[in-house]
């Protein structure tokens, strides 16, 4: 059995530094939005993040109160 750059870890290490190769590039060629938003598109987006925090933080408050019960 090899061992090293030739054996089964080296096959494995290039596969996957290959893979995130290509999800960087891929990240990169879409990093900068090709889309144009309206105001309205903005609007209901951030409206939409504010919604998201408030149900995390709700998470965990309802969370550490029931710990905090215990």
């Amino acid at each position: 059995m090899r061992s090293g750059r030739g054996g089964f870890l080296g096959l494995a290490g290039r596969l996957w530094v290959r893979r995130f190769s290509r999800i960087r590039e891929i990240n990169r060629k879409y990093s900068v939005p090709n889309v144009k938003m309206t105001r309205g598109v903005r609007v209901a987006l951030l409206l939409l993040r504010i919604y998201l925090l408030l149900l995390v933080g709700i998470l965990f408050f309802k969370f550490f109160t029931l710990l905090a019960g215990k």
